[in-house]
């Protein structure tokens, strides 16, 4: 396919409400207690909560508006945890929450249908068999839900090399 891939992008990300999330369809979506995050981590919890599981972050980044969705992010960066939080303002105030997780080796967290960093292909296919979107789905990349929320599986050698959780297209 010469399709474009699934990938983060600040101008054309848009976030889903938490209302939202829990109302997609079943066929179409990932499992909605699977979308949520990884060990412990979930998309709308808070910069404190956050701290709280991993600590204070290695480092941050500039925070930043989107004019996809007119937020201000901000990624936070846990190098040896191998866990990238981007961070939006949309709890207002000084209060932050996760717009997305993105995870890479030494990170050993696991879905809620208990897949990770080193998971094999076939292992994600047959985990997620029903929530699979075929258009953003190819021998490098499973996407479960859809592109617009929820995750996506990267491969290197047929294991999980990265797992993105989040909306990754408007």
């Amino acid at each position: 396919k010469d399709e474009a891939k699934p990938g983060v992008n600040k101008d054309t990300v848009v976030a889903l409400p938490d209302s939202t999330i829990g109302n997609l369809p079943k066929d179409t979506a990932a499992n909605e207690a699977d979308l949520g995050g990884v060990g412990g981590l979930s998309l709308g919890l808070d910069n404190t909560k956050a701290i709280e599981l991993l600590g204070q972050p290695d480092s941050k980044s500039k925070a930043e508006e989107w004019g996809a969705d007119g937020l201000m992010h901000q990624d936070w960066l846990y190098k040896l945890k191998g866990i990238t939080l981007n961070m939006d303002n949309s709890k207002g105030n000084d209060k932050q929450a996760i717009f997305s997780i993105t995870i890479t080796s030494p990170c050993t967290f696991k879905t809620k249908s208990n897949m990770g960093i080193g998971s094999t292909y076939n292992e994600v296919m047959a985990a997620y068999a029903n929530n699979i979107d075929k258009s953003f789905t190819d021998k490098a990349t499973i996407t479960v839900g859809s592109v617009y929320g929820g995750i996506i599986f990267s491969f290197k050698n047929d294991k999980v090399e990265k797992i993105f959780i989040g909306a990754a297209a408007e």
